[in-house]
């Protein structure tokens, strides 16, 4: 479980620049990663819950800021993203809300098969 945390926390972090990057470039390159070996790199030992939800919260806090005070009009500004090809900042904070969903019916999965008798 908590893996499937660090690995929602890495692709906070990674959007959080793809945002930012997209909104103040022209069409950068926006680069993909290995978010297997992000997990396995990065968080061996795996970090408590407490600590993956310490850089979580407020990198959440700072894109949704941002999506917010971002007009409407900037919101199909695009980045190339090396594996997809073109990408909106809209598109792109919609990937991430899809991705959490995805992750947290994952979570609630796990959970439910633990607590079955």
């Amino acid at each position: 479980m908590v893996q499937c945390l660090a690995h929602v926390t890495d692709a906070e972090l990674v959007v959080s620049g793809r945002y930012r990057w997209i909104l103040a470039h022209d069409r950068p390159p926006l680069m993909g990663y290995d978010q297997d070996r992000w997990v396995d790199e990065l968080h061996r030992p795996p970090e408590p819950a407490e600590e993956l939800l310490a850089v979580f919260e407020p990198l959440r806090a700072a894109n949704t800021a941002l999506w917010y005070r971002t007009p409407r009009e900037r919101r199909d500004r695009l980045g190339i993203h090396a594996e997809r090809g073109p990408e909106s900042y809209e598109l792109t904070f919609r990937l991430i809300a899809g991705h959490d969903r995805f992750h947290l019916a994952q979570a609630e999965r796990a959970l439910d098969a633990v607590r079955a008798p």
